[in-house]
């Protein structure tokens, strides 16, 4: 029997040292990646603005890095701490039938309390953060829209999650949201975005011209990536006018951004300048002959 138990302490033992070395290995790694990812990003804002700071993107990387150092630092102790009390319990396991089951009831009840009525929230939330760090669904400077809501991904504690949105407001969400939200991230796999641009024009405009100034101007843009043409689709022909989409290539969600509102100001300033009307226009127009003959 004694033998049996000094078998059982030898295995448990050495499995617990090799997971810990193993554990200790995995995140230094996942923090190197993550670090050397954020000092990789050129683009650390949703989109492209100056700043009161003096360095924007510097002072933004350093402290993702920094977030980032603190976050594994304190993950990697309650993950140690964790495994440490699990080793633990598995060596004295063999021993807890000379302990009275009356004892170990009130110990684990008191616990079950404690951590039920007063550590309930930090809990689900430390634990959420541990498993969106290890994931990579979300990472600290992806550019996400959640919520309606478009910015970076600025910092990942293990209570929330802050993305700093367009504007330079920040939006909080503690992790146990995070792990059921539906968002679209930008940059999970690469920068790339296949930007569209939606319009109307009104039937009287020849298609054949709009497709022609709106190809232009999408190649002409500074925001435009020329891996390949732009694309134009007349999408749909609804009552009041034809619905038209032109897209293209750009580098990163921020050019994304730019590109749209720089396509939809010179489609703006070209369709005046050669007399081609929106869909409202003609819409307008039909109403108020309507409204004449009534009269």
């Amino acid at each position: 029997m004694e033998s049996h138990l000094i078998v059982y302490l030898l295995i448990t033992g050495a499995i617990g040292v090799i997971l810990l070395w193993w554990l200790q290995r995995y995140l230094n790694k996942l923090e190197d990646q993550r670090i050397a990812r954020v000092e990789r990003l050129s683009q650390f804002h949703p989109i492209e603005t100056g700043s009161p700071s003096e360095h924007p993107q510097r002072d933004a990387r350093e402290s993702a890095a920094d977030s980032l150092t603190a976050r594994f630092s304190i993950m990697r102790r309650v993950i140690l701490l964790s495994i440490v009390i699990i080793w633990i319990l598995a060596l004295v396991f063999p021993f807890l039938g000379q302990i009275p089951t009356t004892v170990i009831s009130l110990l684990a009840g008191a616990l079950a309390v404690i951590v039920g009525i007063a550590a309930r929230p930090f809990v689900e939330n430390m634990i959420s953060g541990i498993v969106i760090s290890f994931s990579r669904q979300l990472r600290t400077g992806d550019t996400v829209l959640m919520d309606d809501r478009y910015g970076t991904v600025e910092d990942i504690s293990l209570t929330h999650t802050v993305i700093k949105l367009w504007d330079w407001r920040r939006y909080i969400i503690p992790n146990n949201q995070m792990l059921s939200k539906d968002f679209i991230n930008y940059s999970i796999t690469d920068s790339y975005i296949w930007e569209h641009i939606e319009f109307w024009v009104s039937y009287e405009a020849d298609i054949t011209t709009v497709k022609e100034i709106a190809l232009r101007i999408m190649s002409e843009s500074d925001y435009f990536a020329d891996y390949e043409a732009p694309r134009f689709w007349a999408m749909d022909m609804e009552k009041e006018g034809v619905q038209c989409w032109v897209a293209g290539w750009t580098n990163s969600p921020s050019d994304a951004w730019l590109l749209k509102t720089d396509v939809r100001s010179k489609l703006i300033q070209e369709f005046q300048k050669h007399g081609i009307k929106s869909h409202l226009y003609r819409y307008r127009g039909i109403n108020e002959d309507q409204s004449e003959s009534i009269d």
